[in-house]
């Protein structure tokens, strides 16, 4: 008799760990940093209609294609993808990329977790450089900034938070969905939501509540951005990256719900839970205590850095020259931390369940085979120079867009779009109009290849252009990997025939 797939034990569990994958350091350092650079308000509008075109439909599709796929006892896109093409080679091996994806964002992803983790005990035991008052961000900063370039070198220091961080995800995923996954989110997302709230109202009081200047630079919508070109591309590619779209992670989650599931709600609750964080929460904290701390005017200057220059330099300047400033750090990078573990663990739960679905390996070798893939790609990533960046490119945004309009062309036009409502409203309390799928199907897609289309016109040349050859060693890396699930779709293809298909 086949073991029956396991499914999460509570409805709030599965929305704290379906919340837990789409909230990470993209909501509390990407969100922010972007949202200063390309002017604040400016940003918003483009960013909020990007939500509603874009990251509810592609959020509900995935989380109805999860469902409907565990009925089958498919939890990977390997298998998704196959389940509508009677599961010929080609299909498996399509749906395999989606595995990849998750896979290659959390070789680096991982690495820069054990970051959090490190410079959140560093900043508890006083372990970090003295803080430096000053009005101008790069002398205080310029402390941060030494050390952070000493820890991610890497040092000794770096790599023991490093494997610390691979234990403890594989700790976790070791104990499955229920036990493992699903209390993180019970225990990390309440805990993440409390600290969020806690330093956002620290970083709104500044300097006599001289950061709510920040909050209202973010939030004075104009409508300057919607005639950028760029900024479209910047606030879609961040709502890909916030809500996890286009990479297979949701709709393994929702594989695991139970079948009469109404995932319309779940998949709401999901995005409304992450637009909390990084609307608000996100919003509340790193620009706010900028402009109270350096002013407005510094504030696009630290942006243009980046966003390990706002987490890892930025926030340490300041809150280590508020009172109990080694508290205030230690809460803000365990606030990463969380953030990045409770998606990390997301990202490698699709390659767990490749191995378990359609291999029919046991969940024990699943997660080993797993995570040693893993910690082989995260040290690459760590040793060799622009493999993080590479990784960044390919996996965090070309494949992202490509397979998002992927699944909207398999699961809505292939599927059938009334195939695919009826799905849709199926054990639903709520009953999404239908010409709300017409959008998915047609407005979305449409959406999709205008913002590719602007996007690989600015960046795709000028990256391949580079003749850098570690660059093109970490590009060489990802599509062996790629052709490697590839293969293991198609031989695994024969032991899930005998099982049913669409």
């Amino acid at each position: 008799m086949k073991p029956q797939r396991e499914t999460w034990g509570t409805k709030i569990g599965l929305i704290l760990a379906a919340a837990g994958n789409a909230v990470g350091l993209g909501n509390l350092l990407r969100f922010p940093s972007k949202a200063a650079l390309y002017g604040g308000g400016a940003f918003m509008l483009p960013y909020f209609i990007s939500l509603i075109l874009l990251g509810l439909p592609v959020m509900l599709i995935e989380w109805v294609i999860g469902r409907y796929a565990g009925r089958y006892g498919h939890g990977s896109m390997t298998g998704i993808i196959g389940l509508f093409f009677k599961q010929a080679s080609w299909a498996r091996a399509l749906g395999s990329l989606g595995v990849a994806i998750p896979i290659l964002i959390v070789m680096y992803y991982i690495y820069i977790e054990s970051w959090t983790l490190g410079f959140a005990f560093l900043s508890l035991f006083g372990m970090m450089p003295e803080p430096v008052s000053s009005p101008d961000p790069k002398v205080a900063m310029d402390p941060y900034l030494k050390f952070f370039k000493e820890y991610t070198s890497p040092s000794l220091l770096a790599g023991f938070f490093f494997w610390i961080t691979l234990f403890i995800n594989w700790i976790i995923l070791q104990r499955g969905i229920a036990r493992g996954i699903e209390i993180t989110a019970k225990i990390g997302m309440p805990l993440l939501i409390i600290m969020g709230i806690f330093l956002g109202v620290i970083s709104l009081s500044t300097n006599n509540w001289a950061g709510l200047e920040g909050l209202k630079f973010i939030y004075n919508l104009n409508f300057s951005g919607l005639k950028d070109p760029m900024i479209w591309i910047e606030a879609s590619g961040q709502i890909f990256f916030t809500l996890s779209l286009g990479m297979g992670a949701i709709a393994t989650y929702a594989s695991y719900v139970k079948p009469r599931e109404d995932v319309v709600k779940a998949g709401l609750w999901t995005a409304g839970v992450n637009e909390f964080v990084e609307v608000i929460i996100g919003a509340s904290i790193a620009i706010p205590a900028a402009f109270a701390m350096f002013g407005a005017l510094a504030v696009p200057e630290l942006a243009k850095e980046g966003t390990f220059r706002i987490g890892f330099m930025t926030m340490p300047a300041i809150l280590m020259n508020l009172p109990f400033g080694q508290i205030l750090s230690f809460v803000w990078f365990m606030l990463l931390f969380i953030a990045a573990l409770t998606s990390s663990l997301a990202l490698i739960q699709p390659m767990v369940a490749l191995f378990e679905d359609e291999m029919k390996w046991s969940h024990t070798k699943s997660v080993t085979v797993s995570m040693i893939i893993v910690i082989i790609g995260a040290h690459l990533c760590a040793f060799l120079p622009h493999f993080l960046d590479e990784f960044d490119f390919w996996a965090g945004a070309v494949f992202l867009l490509i397979y998002a309009l992927l699944e909207i062309i398999i699961f809505l036009w292939v599927f059938g779009i009334n195939n695919f409502y009826q799905e849709l409203i199926r054990d639903s309390v709520i009953k999404i109009p239908k010409f709300f799928v017409y959008i998915m199907a047609i407005i979305s897609p449409l959406f999709i290849v205008l913002i590719g289309y602007f996007w690989f016109s600015e960046k795709l040349l000028e990256v391949l252009a580079e003749e850098d050859p570690y660059k093109w060693l970490a590009r060489a890396f990802i599509m062996a990997f790629i052709f490697f699930l590839g293969i293991i779709a198609i031989i695994s293809r024969k032991r899930v025939l005998e099982g049913p298909v669409l």
